[in-house]
């Protein structure tokens, strides 16, 4: 495909305004050709659509310029993204990294927690712990996540609600049973800034 920016024959350093306002007109040109007969209306939609394509990828550029000036670049954004649920966005800023570093298997694990994908969160916890192993957030983490699993009886959603049966206590001690363990979990694994040291 062109480039975006010379499909609309502008160039990446154009204001936004000014580029939104050459893709309005030629969108309204290309539109009116579409009609036209024959090999013209042809070449008229094709061009439409030619430029549709690249004012989405435009606008997407611009999206992630705005929200990196915003939170800046790195983990800090990813982390952003998780908070506010982008999910998708988050995965595909961790897929496009081009190391795999403790930390980078840490917010891999956070956002399959938030998923709630438990088994893939905790496999890439213990390669965190793997790669830096006196990071006291990560094995901490790790420890509670691994509390977590063992009580099958507790949902990832109902952590921290007492009158959850799988938190209330029984012989031989159940590894959730206390109230605040499952708070302190759900705390860690969701503001990992905010305990654990970090």
């Amino acid at each position: 495909m062109k480039d975006p920016y010379e499909v609309l024959n502008m160039t990446e350093d154009s204001d936004f305004a000014a580029l939104e306002s050459r893709y309005n007109e030629l969108k309204q040109k290309y539109g009116e050709e579409r009609f036209l007969p024959g090999e013209q209306g042809a070449e008229g939609a094709r061009k439409l659509t030619e430029l549709e394509d690249a004012w989405r990828i435009i606008v997407d550029k611009k999206r992630v310029k705005d929200d990196e000036e915003k939170y800046g670049t790195g983990y800090g954004y990813i982390e952003q993204l998780i908070k506010e649920k982008k999910y998708d966005d988050a995965q595909a800023r961790l897929d496009a990294m081009g190391f795999r570093d403790a930390e980078w298997h840490y917010y891999q694990a956070l956002l399959f927690y938030k998923r709630e994908w438990m088994n893939d969160s905790y496999t890439h916890l213990k390669e965190a712990v793997r790669l830096a192993p006196d990071n006291a957030k990560y094995k901490d983490t790790l420890d509670k996540m691994v509390q977590q699993m063992a009580n099958s009886k507790t949902p990832p959603e109902n952590l921290g609600n007492p009158n959850n049966q799988g938190m209330q206590g029984s012989v031989g001690g159940n590894c959730l049973s206390n109230c605040c363990t499952a708070l302190c979990c759900m705390e860690c694994l969701t503001m990992p800034f905010r305990c654990c040291g970090g």
